[in-house]
């Protein structure tokens, strides 16, 4: 936990980003793999998740 922020960090469960970690032209792992993926699909659905929940709460406020 990131006691200056009260955050539970990443890397608490290991789920770090080991970038500079293999030579050239190697492959990463699968942890690096799905950390990368889900990091970047959580980047890439920020906007549209916020516009969606904006939306449902309109409606939900309009039509109870």
């Amino acid at each position: 936990m990131d006691f200056t922020t009260g955050k539970i960090t990443s890397s608490l469960f290991g789920w770090g980003s080991d970038q500079g970690i293999g030579g050239f032209g190697e492959e990463p792992g699968i942890k690096a793999q799905l950390t990368n993926l889900i990091r970047s699909v959580r980047t890439v659905m920020r906007v549209p998740l916020i516009a969606v929940n904006s939306v449902t709460i309109v409606l939900l406020l309009l039509f109870g």
